[in-house]
């Protein structure tokens, strides 16, 4: 008790200090169990006019953390009051209708003098500001010696209170292969993915859901679940979806179809252990190992990328499509639909040979076919298997066979790339986006610069330290100016993606046999021949993947920590935002102190 009581410190800091450590990126918050910011605006407005009255508020936990000679302080309890302070600041959303004055703090002043900040009107009564920003929050950080422990702490205050849903608490300091891949998966869906699970507290609006639809982020009812009426807002802030994505991968890696309960999901996660002789974790674990996390990822996004397709054709919600009368409220039947496909798409290696078929197929097919029971919180493994069965058999006759085994990886990754981006919003320097490998100064000749460029970006992303990873996608502009040089030069449409420039590289291919396969063989060679360094030039070449996104092939190159720093061509790089910058020698040693 004595050793704890040392590594807890209780403080107060006024407002102002504490919005100048949030700029200067103190303060992060683990996605592994925080991975939303669910306060609507009329919740964190009556939380900063508690500030304004001088009222008492809760204590805010952080946790200090020390990697690679940078200390920060990740966020245990108080994420969403500590948000609703910093957004009001930013002017973000208003108390009564009037703004936050940016002249009232020397940091705030300054960034809007750089543009990063706007003025929006009407402003606040600047002595009203000045007491909002002279507020002293409680907080208290712990030193805790591992991240272990913090998980743990973050769990025994969630666990008795009525703060986290049972998903939440079940994810909170899981460390599985199964918890990952759920994690994973449910931000695919969701939308809401990042790359890191420690992300600074100033990022997580541009990649979590939002209520705001002209907020940053993913807005609530623009989400998969909401948007098809499968589920509610509050359920998905409350981590249902989760469940349901856990419910779902566990029948598809399983030998038998497993019961929906709440208490089986507990013993996916190990928090409560099974009956059986061996436990219901160990059984899942060996599952995912079995099958490898990314093929059953790719599996899971190949067949949720169909539905998606069907339901646009069908211009209709999911429960607009699946009941006449549309009902609220049906995972379960989503469940059915999606597994009834994985077993035609996936086990029986089928593919769909009209998607106008199958729209009218599942048109009304809730009330025609389906029986599925309601109410409670269990479903009998039994009558989820006959379900699918029944769905399967409806559908069979509109599915044909391959004739070969089909690349889910492959035709999964339009999607993937599409959440990465959204990621690339705030996670500038894990990813790097070129147009291609040739030069746009009319000769159409190798870039050598380019690619070294990429090469150098490459190997910076990897010197982020133990763990991390990031991206290189080759057919995505960084620049608007180079998107519409590629049009003006080879007269190849481009896409727009959001803040995003879609080239793709299929008007480079002429020079490598006039197909992906010569151009991916061209790029191989020439990273075989780099400078980069040798393990992490087998990773790239291994993970290197084509992909189809807007109709336009792009190559996406995944980069991962190989344990320890490396150089390209005897000099060393890291990424500072967006821009891959030289490590000069004397700084070296701070490269080696991100890695254990």
């Amino acid at each position: 008790m004595a050793e704890l009581s040392s590594n807890l410190i209780v403080r107060g800091e006024n407002i102002q200090t504490l919005y100048n450590s949030y700029v200067n990126q103190s303060y992060v918050v683990n996605r592994r169990y925080q991975r939303k910011l669910v306060w609507a605006i009329h919740e964190k407005a009556a939380f900063i006019d508690s500030l304004r009255k001088q009222l008492p508020v809760p204590l805010v936990l952080t946790a200090e953390r020390t990697a690679g000679g940078v200390t920060t302080l990740e966020i245990i309890d108080g994420l969403q009051r500590l948000n609703a302070i910093f957004s009001f600041i930013e002017n973000q959303y208003p108390l009564d209708g009037y703004y936050f004055d940016l002249e009232t703090l020397a940091e705030t002043k300054l960034r809007r003098d750089e543009g990063k900040l706007k003025q929006r009107l009407p402003v606040l009564d600047r002595r009203e500001c000045v007491s909002i920003a002279n507020y002293v929050l409680p907080m208290s950080t712990y030193r805790a010696p591992d991240e272990e422990i913090i998980e743990e702490v973050f769990r025994r205050i969630n666990s008795n209170g009525r703060y986290l849903s049972r998903q939440e608490i079940r994810q909170a300091g899981a460390i599985s292969n199964f918890a990952d891949l759920v994690r994973e998966v449910s931000s695919f869906v969701r939308g809401d993915t990042s790359v890191r699970e420690l992300v600074p507290l100033t990022s997580m609006p541009a990649i979590s859901i939002s209520s705001d639809r002209d907020g940053p982020g993913v807005f609530i009812e623009d989400v998969f679940w909401v948007r098809h009426k499968i589920l509610e807002k509050d359920q998905v802030r409350e981590s249902r979806d989760e469940e349901i994505v856990a419910d779902i991968l566990a029948t598809m890696i399983l030998d038998t179809v497993p019961r929906y309960a709440s208490e089986t999901l507990d013993e996916y996660y190990g928090i409560k252990p099974g009956d059986s002789k061996e436990r219901r974790r160990d059984r899942i674990e060996s599952a995912v190992q079995r099958e490898g996390a990314e093929l059953i990822k790719g599996r899971f996004e190949h067949v949720h990328g169909i539905l998606e397709d069907v339901l646009k054709q069908s211009r209709k919600s999911f429960s607009q499509l699946v009941f006449r009368t549309p009902r609220q409220r049906v995972p379960r039947y989503y469940e059915t639909i999606f597994l009834a496909l994985y077993t035609l798409l996936i086990r029986e290696n089928r593919s769909i040979k009209d998607v106008g078929a199958m729209v009218k197929t599942l048109d009304g097919i809730g009330d025609r076919v389906l029986s599925i029971t309601a109410g409670g919180g269990t479903w009998s493994a039994e009558n989820k298997r006959d379900n699918i069965s029944a769905v399967a058999g409806v559908l069979r006759d509109i599915t044909v066979p391959e004739t070969s085994q089909r690349d889910v990886l492959f035709e999964a990754n339009e999607a993937r790339i599409h959440r990465l981006l959204r990621a690339a919003l705030a996670e500038h320097s894990l990813f790097e986006l070129k147009q291609g490998l040739h030069s746009l100064d009319g000769s159409g000749n190798f870039d050598s610069r380019g690619f070294e460029r990429i090469m150098k970006a490459i190997s910076a992303i990897a010197n982020n330290g133990d763990d991390t990873g990031g991206y290189v996608v080759i057919g995505i502009a960084d620049t608007k100016s180079d998107a519409i040089r590629v049009r003006d030069l080879y007269g190849a449409p481009v896409v727009q993606d959001g803040e995003f420039w879609i080239t793709g590289v299929e008007h480079e291919f002429q020079r490598h046999g006039g197909s992906l396969d010569g151009y991916m063989s061209f790029f191989t060679e020439k990273v075989r021949a780099s400078g980069l360094e040798s393990e992490l030039k087998s990773q790239v070449l291994r993970d290197m993947r084509p992909a189809n996104y807007h109709g336009k092939p792009v190559l996406l190159l995944t980069v991962k920590s190989v344990g320890h720093p490396v150089p390209y061509n005897d000099s060393w790089y890291e990424r500072q935002g967006s821009s891959t910058i030289e490590v000069a020698a004397r700084d070296i040693g701070r490269l080696f102190k991100r890695f254990h």
